[in-house]
């Protein structure tokens, strides 16, 4: 199987759930499948950034996962980028991101 998911995180409380489903997502691979996961969090989720580092976000990374935070969002909640965790990346705009990462074949769901 080949599959790319993408989790939508716009809400600070829903990023540990998304986390997980995406975990769970690259977990559940079978020898030869080809699976992606992209987390992108934008608007009031960033704000996750104020907290501890998840655990499973290590797990997550080492499987090949991949998190984005999106640019605009960190400057309207004034959390600049240094706060990002390592291992993470920003976006200049989530909502651009989303677009891009569907058309190059990204299933969406939302955290």
């Amino acid at each position: 199987m080949t599959g790319k998911l993408l989790l939508h995180i716009p809400e600070k409380d829903r990023f540990s759930v998304g986390l997980t489903m995406a975990l769970n997502f690259l977990k559940s691979a079978d020898k030869g499948d080809l699976l992606e996961a992209r987390l992108l969090i934008n608007a009031q989720g960033v704000t996750i950034l104020e907290e501890e580092i998840p655990e499973n976000l290590a797990p997550f990374l080492e499987l090949g996962g991949q998190v984005f935070f999106c640019e605009n969002a960190l400057r309207a909640f004034n959390i600049p980028k240094e706060k990002v965790w390592p291992g993470c990346g920003t976006v200049p705009a989530g909502i651009r991101a989303l677009v891009e990462w569907q058309n190059n074949g990204f299933s969406y769901v939302r955290a």
